[in-house]
């Protein structure tokens, strides 16, 4: 599984496609304002992070977020995912 950790996103589609990711103390947010940050993407985890963007999470399949915060910028945060597990977020 490859790894991301302490890096900002702020473009669209950021992570689009990935598979087999944990992303670990990143933050989604910026000048960029981009959306979609993990689209079309499969067996992602994502632990402390910070979401401030639209649309985060779309298209996904097998998605773990733990203890994340996702502000109210993060309008529908979760499209046509599937197979997801949510805690401390």
């Amino acid at each position: 599984m490859m790894r991301m950790e302490h890096q900002t996103f702020d473009q669209e589609r950021a992570l689009y496609g990935s598979h087999d990711l944990l992303v670990r103390n990143c933050s989604f947010d910026g000048p960029a304002d981009g959306e979609s940050a993990f689209k079309e993407c499969s067996g992602i985890q994502v632990e402390h992070s910070f979401f401030n963007l639209r649309y985060p999470f779309w298209h996904d399949h097998g998605l773990t977020i733990r203890d994340c915060e996702l502000t109210d910028q993060c309008r529908a945060a979760l499209w046509y995912s599937d197979h997801i597990t949510i805690e401390d977020t």
